[in-house]
């Protein structure tokens, strides 16, 4: 598992003080991000671009995309709304041929308030069909386990 803090913003809260169940699914992206890199494509790297904690997506050429088929989320309690960062901890649960479910726990306090997954997809571009994960991916999905 990763560990991260991430922060939460006053936009994140709702009417009753907590965190909006629309917002937990951003909050996901960004940890997911954050933990396994930025996918090719989608914009220009840099120095100031962080550097993920596993780089999931080493080896994956410009051609493929990055998809996410299907995410679940179970809202345990509340996540009230602080100024602090939110303690959250991604890992990978299951490695299949051309996806990989990632998993969240997100933790108010010593409990988990929101535990969810995404089921995250390698797509070549051009035919639209599922790409195998590289030996490099699996390498690095390695570290976690």
């Amino acid at each position: 598992m990763i560990a991260l803090e991430i922060p939460l913003r006053w936009g994140d809260m709702d009417a009753y003080g907590h965190i909006n169940n629309v917002q937990i699914v951003r909050l996901m992206e960004e940890a997911r991000v954050l933990a396994f890199g930025i996918p090719s494509g989608t914009g220009t790297l840099d120095e100031t671009t962080p550097t993920p904690h596993v780089n999931l997506l080493a080896g994956v050429g410009e051609s493929v995309m990055t998809l996410i088929a299907e995410h679940t989320v179970k809202y345990r309690r509340q996540l009230p709304y602080r100024g602090v960062p939110v303690h959250v901890e991604v890992g990978v649960d299951k490695v299949k041929g051309a996806s990989v479910e990632v998993s969240y726990a997100f933790y108010d306090g010593d409990d988990i308030a929101v535990s969810a997954t995404s089921t995250m997809v390698f797509v070549g571009q051009e035919s639209g069909r599922p790409v195998r994960l590289s030996e490099q991916q699996r390498a690095e999905i390695a570290k976690l386990r």
